[in-house]
């Protein structure tokens, strides 16, 4: 089990640890520290302050990244914020909000949080949820990479009503995948390389549950 930090110890790994930047199109885009387990203590917990769950499955570890740029700014913005991979959410009392995230293989989320989801549906259904997808094919700005990219939510959709939704691409390095994953990505000339793009995760993190 991952050791538990406070909320001043992250704060310090959070700005110690962004010093990778980026330069896009002349601006600079922060990436953050992987943290992919953090729960405050009720020490350091605000109850003026609405909670959100920031949660998520990965396969290569990009979708963390993610995840933390999310919590980041939702710290910035006055959330108690926890984050944690979907499988060792236990229950969701507590919080106000949940984001889910999930690495998108085979045109669809990872099967974990499809699991997850329908195990809470009843709860998720009564609290406001957003949900973003990382992915690396259908990424063009036609029609039908639009469509083929709303169409990874469907399975998401048929569960529950997403108050806000992200479609975020990501990474493929063929040394962090499986020898499937990584065979079937040639096949299929998934383009190589860290495509995320930093300012509109921060954006969304700094806009999602506007209250």
């Amino acid at each position: 089990m991952s050791k538990k930090i406070t909320r001043r110890q992250f704060l310090s790994y959070t700005a110690g640890g962004i010093g990778a930047a980026a330069l896009t199109l002349g601006t600079i885009a922060f990436r953050p520290p992987v943290i992919g387990y953090y729960r405050k203590l009720a020490a350091d917990r605000n109850p003026a302050n609405p909670a959100v769950l920031v949660t998520y499955a990965s396969r290569a570890g990009s979708t963390i990244e993610i995840a933390q740029a999310i919590a980041i700014e939702l710290e910035k913005r006055s959330f108690t914020v926890d984050i944690s991979p979907v499988k060792r959410v236990t229950d969701l009392k507590g919080y106000s909000y949940v984001v889910i995230g999930s690495a998108i293989r085979m045109s669809a989320p990872l099967p974990e949080v499809i699991e997850f989801i329908e195990q809470n549906r009843d709860t998720l259904c009564s609290i406001p949820t957003a949900f973003f997808a990382v992915y690396l094919m259908n990424f063009a700005s036609d029609e039908a990479s639009s469509k083929a990219r709303l169409a990874y939510l469907d399975p998401i959709r048929n569960l529950l009503s997403l108050q806000h939704e992200a479609f975020f691409t990501g990474v493929f390095d063929p040394a962090k995948v499986s020898f499937i994953e990584g065979l079937m990505g040639k096949m299929l000339q998934s383009p190589v390389g860290d495509f995320r793009d930093w300012d509109a995760i921060s954006n969304w993190g700094q806009s999602v549950f506007i209250r």
